[in-house]
């Protein structure tokens, strides 16, 4: 029942009015997620296991994640409070890593790309070289989009 209210209100966002602040990008970036951990005791970080996607779109502040499921390691990716490791691959460059905070999920009626799950992220933290390399690229794309 909550991903049909998810679905819903998706589908109505549509029609009225899009309450979003920052301007979204749609591009198809590769990217892999985990569950973000933090040490196990003796200071090392457990290593996580991943899941590859691609994004939908991307702001300054989010990113719409396409996956093709939301369970990793045997964890749904977008339970409350969970944060993810986000590493994003932009072109020939090193990825870009963050953390992201799911604020919202659905299932998807159309697979796009292989993918069935659209998820809803907001940037927690970025190390601020990451930063500025993704904010470049966001306003280059927006200029681009303009022109």
């Amino acid at each position: 029942m909550p991903e049909l209210v998810r679905s819903v209100v998706s589908r109505v966002r549509t029609y009225f009015k899009d309450r979003r602040q920052s301007p979204r990008l749609r591009v198809r970036l590769l990217f892999t997620v985990g569950i973000h951990r933090t040490g196990n005791g003796n200071g090392s970080p457990r290593r996580a296991q991943g899941l590859m996607g691609h994004t939908r779109d991307i702001s300054r502040n989010g990113l719409g994640l396409l996956l093709p499921q939301v369970h990793v390691d045997g964890h749904h990716l977008a339970a409350e409070g969970r944060e993810l490791e986000l590493r994003l691959e932009m072109g020939n460059s090193e990825p870009i890593s963050m953390l992201v905070m799911p604020r919202r999920y659905e299932r998807l009626e159309d697979a796009e790309l292989g993918c069935t799950y659209l998820i809803g992220a907001r940037i927690v933290k970025m190390d601020e070289a990451d930063r500025n390399r993704y904010l470049s690229f966001i306003n280059e794309g927006l200029q681009n989009r303009a022109a």
